[in-house]
């Protein structure tokens, strides 16, 4: 029997909102989300694999991911999804589009990119050793996750909100965090991006260092029809830093594709 990953859902009707979260989350990270868009509809948050309930897939690679999305798809019984992918969850989102565009209604890419930033081994090396020695002075994922957070929010967030992005972290080991880390290495769509043939939404972070918001605009003029915005005094997780905000961005964005909210 194939393995499935584990997900959160609220709502019923209408095309599906599928979210993908970033790299130090789980999916409880989009539970301001799956209350606000699962009062009009299906919504479904995934845990990637290997990540919290969300069985290892052994081989990591970013096709592999992409069909595993497509599993949950068909376990839901749904055609179509609108694909929401925050981060890393935002290239795995792209990885699903270029390899089953016709099981995707819209693309919303959340503070991520359409390529990891550097090819040279150097760069990328020192990348993977700074975040495994921020690791280093903790035993578990979970407790380094405070001081991972600190550096990705903005002045706005609440403690709530922060507290659930610590909490989101819970069931993450450090083996599998650096695994990721590595795949998002090899990550390189750049020149199939502007070949994205759905409405596509990109959202960034004034303040975000991660997936800054002068390369997020460079991708939204890739796609002519596509939609971007920027959240003012916000960092890499506005989803949380912004709830209200981040909620009624993307709602206005649904309802041009004709999904509506209550």
């Amino acid at each position: 029997m194939r393995s499935m990953p584990s997900w959160l859902s609220a709502g019923v009707g209408g095309e599906p909102i599928l979210f993908l979260h970033g790299m130090g989350s789980t999916a409880s990270v989009w539970l301001p989300q799956l209350e606000y868009f699962g009062a009009s509809q299906q919504v479904i948050a995934w845990t990637a694999p290997g990540y919290g309930c969300s069985k290892d897939m052994g081989v990591l690679s970013w096709e592999a991911l992409a069909h595993q999305v497509i599993h949950v798809i068909d376990k839901l019984d749904a055609s179509k999804v609108h694909v929401v992918g925050h981060s890393i969850g935002g290239m795995i989102a792209q990885m699903v589009y270029h390899l089953y565009p016709d099981r995707v209604r819209s693309l919303t890419l959340s503070a991520s990119s359409a390529g990891f930033g550097s090819l040279d081994p150097s760069f990328q090396r020192e990348f993977i050793e700074q975040r495994q020695k921020a690791l280093d002075d903790y035993p578990t994922f979970a407790l380094a996750a405070p001081r991972l957070l600190e550096g990705l929010v903005g002045p706005q967030i609440t403690p709530l909100w922060k507290g659930l992005g610590v909490l989101s972290a819970q069931g993450i080991t450090k083996e599998a965090y650096l695994s990721y880390m590595q795949l998002l290495l090899t990550f390189n769509q750049k020149e199939a991006f502007s070949r994205i043939d759905v409405p596509v939404m990109l959202l960034a972070g004034e303040l975000d260092t991660q997936a800054p918001p002068k390369g997020m605009q460079r991708l939204a003029q890739q796609l002519p029809q596509s939609q971007f915005h920027v959240f003012e005094q916000v960092s890499h997780m506005a989803n949380l830093e912004v709830v209200d905000e981040f909620n009624q961005v993307l709602s206005t964005f649904f309802k041009t594709q004709g999904v509506t909210k209550a």
